[in-house]
């Protein structure tokens, strides 16, 4: 059908000398592409316009002496590849005259290595470092403020690490970016080199004649992260007594304390600590993927050494090589006078230890009060019921009641309704921090009435 194909515009042979294509088929998964002209000169593209996700092979050839040719299109899983020709096989046998397979298609590159650096494809090794020089020069973030320069740079890095290399350019040449992620081993989320290490091991720890700037900022270094410990939670329950007036508790605590061996190295004594293989002495790796829109990069915390760099070679033998012992301990906290139900108390520096020797962490107390029948809580009041008879309540009378300081004697007023509330002043719970301030007790009066009244 004439409507579902597509004209071919660009094909080219791996060979430097143009070639022709007669007319013939490009057979796609979903399409089929059709070259219109009887003859179609091609050779290798000089720009990288080829970015479809296509997988295309040749069913028509030159002839038995013709080159193989190469179409820069998305590459095919390697097992659709291998099932593919093995099917091919079966049917048709081995090519007849000597003639090879189709090629299939290499994926194209997200962003074409050369052109980055602005060399031509034949540039020498000189003339690709002097272009990185410059280009490094110009894009890095710490000199070029403009947006867009932290990946100017990248790019320029992963052009450079690529061309600048034999092996991975001779593989770029003849496969595109997708035939060096696949040759070596570059699949997506592997660590690869950090720009900035690159750019340091091309400059040095001079930067390259950067003048005015600190080297500190370029430079990658092995992080030495101080890790505080962690907090521990510890639930304690409080008499009523003691959330009104304050106490001193003891409990018994269960933490990490830092090994006395290794002084919370890790280490044995005298071993010394190696540098990880994994980040390089760093502290940091970088993620690269590849996804439609071109390559990722993300920094992150080394999953080996923990972002320190170094790696213990020989351990200590109490602590493991953890740096801390667990350790029981009591201690005594101090709670003050007018404390509330579900306040927590933090007692700094009595949390686990730090690893490495880091500072310890925080204890954090979290209170709870029991209830006594009788008296309920209102902030700094306290609320309780008094019921006297009804004699009582015209005539007036003193009746003992229970307060936080012990029983008292309550004065009734003649005349007093039910529903009346009675104050004790300074009798309720101390503000907290300021204990020479309290609230008050105030009782609520109930008056009886008799269920048979005598003449």
């Amino acid at each position: 059908d004439t409507n579902t194909t597509a004209r071919c515009s660009e094909v080219w042979t791996s060979s430097s000398r143009p070639s022709l294509l007669p007319a013939g088929w490009l057979l796609l998964p979903s399409m089929a592409l059709s070259i219109s002209s009887s003859h179609i000169p091609f050779a290798a593209p000089s720009s990288s316009s080829h970015r479809r996700p296509i997988l295309a092979f040749v069913t028509r050839w030159p002839g038995p002496d013709a080159p193989p040719l190469s179409l820069s299109f998305f590459s095919p899983s390697p097992r659709l590849e291998h099932r593919y020709w093995n099917k091919k096989r079966r049917r048709r046998g081995s090519s007849p005259g000597g003639r090879p397979p189709p090629a299939f298609v290499v994926a194209a590159s997200t962003a074409d290595y050369y052109s980055v650096l602005g060399v031509p494809k034949s540039a020498s090794n000189k003339e690709i470092k002097s272009a990185y020089r410059r280009l490094a020069r110009q894009y890095h973030p710490d000199v070029n403020k403009q947006p867009g320069a932290t990946e100017k740079f990248k790019e320029i890095s992963n052009a450079y690490e690529v061309l600048s290399d034999d092996q991975k350019r001779a593989v770029y040449d003849q496969y595109g970016e997708a035939g060096l992620k696949s040759s070596v081993g570059g699949a997506a989320g592997a660590y690869t080199t950090n720009p900035f290490d690159l750019f340091e091991a091309f400059f040095g720890q001079s930067m390259g004649g950067f003048s005015g700037m600190d080297q500190s900022t370029f430079r990658t270094r092995r992080r030495s992260p101080i890790t505080k410990g962690e907090d521990i939670r510890y639930d304690l329950t409080l008499e009523f007594s003691e959330a009104i007036f304050g106490a001193e508790k003891e409990i018994e605590l269960s933490h990490l304390e830092v090994c006395e061996v290794c002084s919370g190295t890790g280490s044995k004594i005298g071993s010394k600590m190696r540098v990880c293989s994994t980040c390089g002495g760093r502290g940091q790796v970088m993620r690269t993927e590849q996804t439609p829109f071109g390559l990722f990069s993300q920094v992150s915390i080394c999953p080996t050494c923990g972002g320190e760099g170094e790696i213990v070679s020989d351990y200590c033998r109490k602590c493991a090589g953890q740096g801390c012992v667990r350790t029981k301990k009591d201690i005594r906290v101090k709670i003050p006078p007018g404390i509330s139900k579900g306040s927590t108390l933090c007692v700094c520096g009595e949390g686990d230890a730090g690893p490495r020797g880091g500072p310890p962490g925080d204890l954090y107390v979290c209170l709870d009060i029991w209830e006594i029948p009788g008296i309920q809580r209102d902030g700094t009041n306290l609320l309780s019921t008094v019921s006297i008879n009804l004699i009582d309540a015209i005539l007036g009378t003193a009746v003992k009641v229970k307060t936080v300081d012990g029983y008292t004697e309550l004065q009734i007023p003649p005349g007093t309704q039910s529903g009346d509330v009675l104050i004790l002043a300074k009798r309720g719970v101390p503000k907290l921090n300021k204990p020479s301030m309290r609230g008050d007790h105030l009782f609520t009066v109930k008056v009886t009435l008799p269920n048979h009244i005598r003449f």
